[in-house]
């Protein structure tokens, strides 16, 4: 019966410090090549997100890629290391502090790096080489993140970019977690070993 309450204790204490973190699923940021592009966010999307580590990546939701040309041109047989063409890339500031993310650093004019220095023919293979871009930050404290793309001339875009913003769970809150589950099977081993030696 005491095995039973510790059990049941770190269970609840597991659910409490995952009820406690700053958000328990993945926030999809949809930002539009033309309405969500500047060359400063002013036209970008805001968050207010509490104090954490946050993951980013981008993900196939309302958008997969963006160009900021009418067509693609000097595409290479692969379809990739294009002149002009789709890319996946993004900006996003915290406390003034602009960081760039994904295809040619988000730079514009510069194009997917790891492939050369171009853009890709197609949506969808510019989505399909997307996954290697990971990136992380941390706000010390609750605050505004805003993401955007960076252009100037924005009668030529096409497309858009979405991406995920998913808070990681601090060490401890794991630790506890994997303390309740592990209360849990433990008792419930035991209830059952329990029960096979009354029928014995």
């Amino acid at each position: 019966m005491k095995f039973a309450s510790t059990a049941l204790s770190a269970a609840a204490l597991a659910i409490a410090a995952l009820a406690a973190s700053p958000v328990q699923a993945a926030t999809i940021v949809n930002l539009n090549g033309v309405t969500n592009a500047s060359l400063n966010g002013s036209n970008g999307v805001t968050l207010n997100l509490a104090a954490g580590t946050y993951s980013l990546s981008f993900v196939k939701d309302v958008y997969t890629a963006f160009t900021r040309f009418s067509a693609p041109t000097g595409c290479d047989g692969a379809g990739m290391n294009c002149s002009q063409g789709w890319e996946n890339s993004a900006r996003y500031i915290i406390g003034g502090t602009t960081y760039l993310f994904g295809d040619g650093a988000a730079s514009g004019g510069i194009g997917p790096l790891g492939v050369g220095d171009g853009y890709y023919s197609s949506e969808a293979l510019s989505f399909a080489n997307s996954g290697g871009y990971l990136d992380s930050f941390t706000l010390n404290s609750a605050g505004a993140v805003t993401f955007y793309l960076y252009d100037d001339f924005l009668g030529d875009n096409s497309g858009g970019v979405s991406l995920s913003v998913a808070a990681v769970p601090e060490p401890a809150t794991w630790l506890m977690m994997f303390i309740g589950i592990g209360a849990i099977g433990g008792f419930m081993r035991r209830k059952r070993v329990t029960r096979i030696f009354r029928h014995a």
